[in-house]
């Protein structure tokens, strides 16, 4: 089944868009939903329903404007501008039609407005300016705005004043009021080859969001308590039939296609990125710990989300994510197909850490691989180098004692060494200070 497009245009572009994608018939369904100004585009996107795959619209400054006004919006969104070809298409026809054209009498906001120079351009001494990336900063829903309206007074103004013999915009929401004031304007339009590009890229992109979505995740609960306790192991079973009736009760609600088994590890959950990215409201939250928590079982439990490429690297992603979840109980960590950890996302703090452990995948230890990321990054993170149980109990946020654990299995297996010891208060014993051992 062919994509389903919203393409946001202004009226003035209508007819041209309508033309350029029957001549390219790339296969996929689309609607044109027209503005006149830059304000009318918070109105405009609220008709764009969910059955729209990806948004294409006539201009970065439009798509930008979407970011800002919508940043939830996590469908593609494509943008199409005057490239250099365009805009020497467009100065060639102005030359066949008069070759004595002055180019010091034509004003191009496109180059004027980014601090080029129409002159420089024609000579092949300037390129257009990048139109791809926006500052949020820099250019915000204001300014843009206000740039619109702007453009449109300047180009009347040097028209009125006699300053110039023409016109040329990139603002196709200015042209027809330009005109109607008897302003000589034109709008360079984009060549087929360039909006097919752009078009392909979107699709590509569509294509790209959709396998990521179905992208297989694991969910690894455990409840945590005193293994050598008997209360503990009696109890356990009966916890885990109670969290699997949970789990059936509040995946079943939201989502169609999931699967739950017990393990010696816990409860596995096996969904989607989608849907995972739903219950976590995309990595900043974690529902399903929420929902445990209120529904006072009394239990102390960790979770650990797994993205990965395959069932078995999602598996693994989640293990070592329930790994790190564990040593501060209730929270819940991620770890992505990239392999970095997010987290937790239990707590009421929001911090995010994320660490990178490709540089560490040679270091073989009993510690998770990415435990064994988090110790060597926050060492390597120091100014010397080096760094003690204390410093790296601050660093990651866990006790002394698991830091003392983390460093002491590391020095065991030979990864670390005690460099020297340093006293930090007046009481009590030096404290080690560990440093990586040479290979």
């Amino acid at each position: 089944m062919g994509k389903k497009i919203a393409i946001i245009a202004t009226d003035f572009l209508e007819q041209f868009i309508k033309d350029m994608i029957t001549e390219l018939d790339m296969g996929f369904q689309y609607h044109i939903f027209t503005y006149e100004k830059f304000e009318d585009i918070k109105d405009i996107y609220k008709k764009i329903g969910p059955e729209y795959d990806g948004i294409l619209a006539s201009g970065s400054f439009p798509a930008h404007m979407i970011h800002l006004y919508y940043p939830e919006e996590k469908r593609p969104i494509g943008c199409f501008n005057t490239d250099d070809t365009a805009m020497y298409r467009l100065l060639l026809k102005l030359l066949q039609q008069n070759r004595k054209l002055d180019f010091r009498r034509v004003y191009a906001d496109i180059m004027e407005l980014f601090g080029g120079n129409l002159t420089a351009f024609v000579e092949g001494r300037e390129t257009m300016p990048d139109l791809t990336i926006f500052s949020n900063e820099t250019f915000t829903l204001e300014r843009m705005q206000k740039l619109e309206e702007e453009q449109y007074e300047k180009h009347l103004n040097l028209w009125k004043e006699g300053k110039t013999d023409l016109s040329i915009t990139r603002f196709s929401s200015i042209v027809k009021r330009l005109k109607e004031q008897g302003v000589n304007v034109y709008f360079p339009y984009p060549g087929q080859q360039y909006v097919q590009n752009v078009c392909e890229r979107l699709l590509s992109d569509i294509e790209k969001r959709e396998l990521e979505e179905r992208q297989p995740c694991v969910i690894v609960v455990r409840l945590l308590g005193q293994e050598n306790s008997v209360s503990y192991l009696r109890e356990l079973d009966s916890n885990y039939i109670r969290l699997e009736s949970m789990m059936m009760e509040m995946f079943g609600n939201g989502i169609t296609e999931f699967s739950l088994h017990r393990y010696h590890y816990g409860m596995e959950i096996l969904a989607t990125k989608k849907d995972v990215l739903k219950i976590t409201e995309d990595l900043s939250r974690d529902g399903l710990f929420a929902e445990l928590k209120k529904r006072k079982t009394g239990w102390n439990f960790c979770i650990g989300y797994g993205f990965g490429a395959g069932i078995a690297q999602a598996r693994l992603n989640a293990l070592n994510a329930c790994h790190e979840a564990e040593l501060k109980k209730n929270t819940s960590y991620v770890v992505t197909e990239k392999e970095e950890l997010i987290g937790p996302l239990g707590a009421d703090a929001t911090e995010t850490f994320m660490v990178d452990n490709q540089s560490y995948r040679d270091i073989k230890s009993k510690l998770s691989p990415i435990t064994v990321s988090k110790v060597m990054s926050a060492l390597e993170a120091s100014a010397e180098k080096e760094i003690t149980a204390q410093e790296l109990a601050f660093r990651l946020g866990v006790t002394k004692r698991s830091a003392n654990r983390f460093l002491s299995t590391l020095e065991r297996e030979e990864i670390l060494k005690v460099a020297y010891k340093k006293r930090t208060t007046s009481r009590g014993r030096p404290e080690s200070v560990f440093v990586r051992k040479e290979k």
